[in-house]
């Protein structure tokens, strides 16, 4: 179908990994030029990844910093309500291209590109898919969780009750003003005259979020890739260490880690840093906080773990390290409340607690001192992941799917503009 004289244009507000949304989409980024796509990646923030231009990645920055990083806290509070400058940048962009052969791919606009960059691809009248890695679409703390309670929030987005709610990390105030960002966002979005189409990471994250959003948008779960090397699996009855991956924030659950190694008498090893340092050393004095890893010395912590514990308060919308973990043949304990649910099934691959139960987790904890029941789960998770291993390649292949079924009907005239 004439795939190398298609154009993707992938937008996002960093232009080096800054997360593990910003890793997806230059990622696919390069895979899609690779695969003979004219690729232009659009971002607010440098640098720029060398790996973009390696591939043939045509790249426009507007070279600005994230909306937090601005030397003026007042210009950097109206780029994050609206960036003027980016949205003329991208609607210059989008009106030199042939709307029949063209994909917008955005994967994240709200550190940097603001709302403004929906408005801007709403008016171009292009195929647009956004891929949905967190809950910012309907939320306007992104989170569907009470920062101040550290409970998942139950209240309607932008409803009188929400608006109300002083749910924000930081203060009300930054409450307030995260809902003006989402009702200039939800105006900027309004009813595209063409197709906008969601990828979300998980089926979960559509459970959390899909009664929020307008029910004309179609929606996918395309899973986010995994590229690992596959090894041997480990056998985690060797050691006996139970490890945490990830940001030391309240939400992530770590300090009910803590206390519940604690309880169950294992040893505790948490890689990361955080605001929440403090409060997992005062429930547990006895966890090791190495602090961040790179990947690759990550990794290999994994290897030698007993098991890998994804204690989140919050509706993750999936969930890495179980998966690293798998991979490697180590089981996870998961809260209930994760999108990677999905993959670590309980009883089967790993474990399963209530989210915020102490008592529950250390339950988890205490069982998996059982060799053969931590080995079995090990060896299981190593067999599953590696059967339908998320890789870049079967991302980039739903990608071209997704591509395909939007540009193929619009090139048929089955499917026409939306008055």
């Amino acid at each position: 179908m004439g795939r190398g004289k298609r154009s993707i244009i992938v937008i996002n507000d960093y232009g080096s990994v800054a997360g593990g949304s910003s890793k997806i989409a230059i990622d696919s980024a390069a895979g899609l030029a690779a695969r003979g796509y004219d690729v232009t990646y659009f971002c607010s923030v440098p640098p720029i990844e060398e790996r973009l231009r390696a591939a043939g990645v045509r790249v426009i920055c507007t070279d600005q910093p994230a909306s937090v990083n601005n030397a003026s806290p007042t210009r950097g509070a109206l780029q994050n309500l609206w960036n003027v400058g980016s949205q003329l940048r991208l609607s210059q962009l989008l009106a030199e291209v042939d709307p029949r052969k063209t994909i917008v791919h955005v994967h994240g606009w709200t550190k940097a590109l603001s709302p403004s960059c929906l408005w801007a691809i709403r008016q171009s009248n292009l195929a647009t898919v956004i891929a949905v890695h967190d809950y910012f679409l309907a939320c306007p703390n992104g989170g569907l969780f009470n920062y101040q309670t550290k409970q998942p929030c139950s209240l309607r987005p932008m409803s009188q009750s929400c608006l109300a709610s002083n749910c924000d990390k930081h203060s009300y105030g930054m409450k307030l003003f995260r809902v003006v960002r989402q009702i200039l966002q939800n105006q900027a979005i309004g009813r595209p005259r063409a197709p906008w189409h969601l990828a979300a990471v998980s089926d979960f994250c559509f459970d959390q979020i899909g009664m929020h959003l307008p029910p004309w948008i179609k929606r996918s779960v395309v899973p986010n890739p995994v590229d690992l090397e596959k090894l041997p699996p480990s056998i985690p009855a060797r050691s006996d260490r139970f490890v945490g991956v990830g940001r030391l924030s309240p939400e992530k659950g770590f300090a009910d880690f803590a206390r519940a190694a604690r309880q169950a008498g294992v040893a505790a090893t948490i890689i990361g840093d955080g605001e929440s340092r403090q409060e997992i050393l005062a429930a547990n004095p006895s966890v090791e906080l190495p602090g961040w890893f790179d990947h690759a010395d990550m990794l290999n912590s994994l290897r030698t773990a007993r098991t890998l514990v994804f204690p989140s308060l919050c509706p993750e919308t999936l969930g890495l390290s179980p998966l690293e973990a798998a991979a490697q043949g180590i089981p996870s304990v998961i809260s209930n409340n994760t999108g990677v649910r999905e993959w670590i099934l309980d009883g089967v691959n790993g474990l399963h607690f209530a989210a915020g139960n102490v008592e529950a987790l250390s339950e988890c904890l205490t069982r998996l001192k059982d060799d053969d029941l931590v080995n079995r789960l090990g060896r299981c998770a190593y067999d599953n992941y590696w059967a339908s291993a998320p890789t870049l390649d079967k991302y980039i292949n739903s990608l071209e799917a997704l591509y395909d079924d939007l540009l193929g009907q619009l090139e048929s005239g089955s499917l026409r503009l939306v008055s």
